[in-house]
């Protein structure tokens, strides 16, 4: 149970322990930017948070953040918290007793016994409740649609949608794998960091819709040998309660030759069809270009060479 001490004219508020904060989150491998993320804060006031350097907060953002390290409120309370929280309890129960002594003969002054082996059994059964059915399970499906085939040096669309079947706010990582060949560009949402050594795209994204949309903008580097066949591979993981990671579905390969990457059946033109399929699904990218007129002029024409 949690004891508030609400200041005057302001929320409840709590005393969290910074140490136990960080060693929850590196246990799970999480990063400040994803508990900021979560709770809805800034990554100073996590580390704030921290560093102890503001032990004390508003308890709505401490269920947020116990929410995010998979622990209970009280793990991450200081320990006099805890202690004094106790204490409170205590006190409470000794009053009750008491007053039952007062008001009813002795033989029921083992009302309390039996109150608290009711407590116990009621927490006995909560706890295993919790552990088989009390983390929500969220069913998450992410497809990727890949042109099948580029020419080097020419910007192409990778487009990723993440559908789910939970209902509010939800915090996701999408990891995406791209081939050394392969430099990306710009997307959208903006990409929340590129991994210096592997190349990895990676999206740290908070959404109350249950289908969101990634995309972004590549090239292949001008001197990549034709006909190589290139390997796209991706994750997005999901928390609430359990972790959920599921794989990037649908094509993941692309093959390079000179033909342009809106040209599906590889004709050297772009016909009615294939124009209206990339504008199915990159027409609302407005903040991406990928070479829309240049399309519309090859389909308008006779072809391109």
């Amino acid at each position: 149970m949690i004891t508030d001490r609400t200041p005057i004219g302001g929320p409840p508020m709590v005393r969290i322990d910074g140490d136990k904060v960080r060693k929850f989150r590196e246990s799970l491998e999480l990063t400040q930017l994803y508990l900021a993320t979560a709770v809805g804060v800034t990554t100073d006031t996590i580390s704030r948070w921290e560093n102890r350097r503001y032990p004390t907060i508003k308890k709505e953002n401490a269920l947020k953040l116990a929410e995010a390290l998979e622990v209970s409120l009280e793990e991450i309370l200081e320990d006099n918290e805890t202690e004094l929280q106790e204490e409170v309890i205590k006190e409470k129960q000794q009053e009750n007793e008491e007053a039952d002594e007062y008001r009813l003969p002795k033989i029921f002054t083992i009302r309390p016994l039996l109150v608290l082996a009711l407590v116990f059994l009621v927490t006995i059964s909560g706890a295993f409740w919790w552990s088989f059915f009390g983390h929500e399970k969220i069913n998450i499906t992410a497809h990727r649609i890949l042109p099948p085939h580029v020419a080097p040096g020419l910007p192409f669309p990778v487009i990723i949608s993440v559908e789910t079947d939970h209902a509010g706010s939800l915090s996701l990582i999408l990891r995406e794998s791209v081939p050394q060949e392969c430099t990306p560009i710009e997307a959208v949402p903006a990409f929340t960091a590129i991994d210096e050594k592997t190349g990895d795209l990676k999206w740290i994204y908070q959404a109350d819709m249950q289908k969101i949309t990634f995309c972004y903008l590549a090239v292949i580097n001008p001197g990549a040998r034709l006909e190589k066949e290139l390997q796209f591979e991706g994750t997005v993981t999901v928390r609430k309660g359990r972790s959920t990671t599921t794989p990037i579905n649908g094509p993941n390969t692309l093959r390079l030759s000179t033909l342009h990457w809106a040209d599906a059946n590889g004709d050297k033109k772009i016909d009615d069809e294939e124009i209206l399929s990339v504008y199915d699904e990159l027409g609302k990218m407005k903040n991406i270009n990928f070479g829309i007129e240049q399309i519309e002029d090859i389909w308008s024409g006779s072809g391109y060479r």
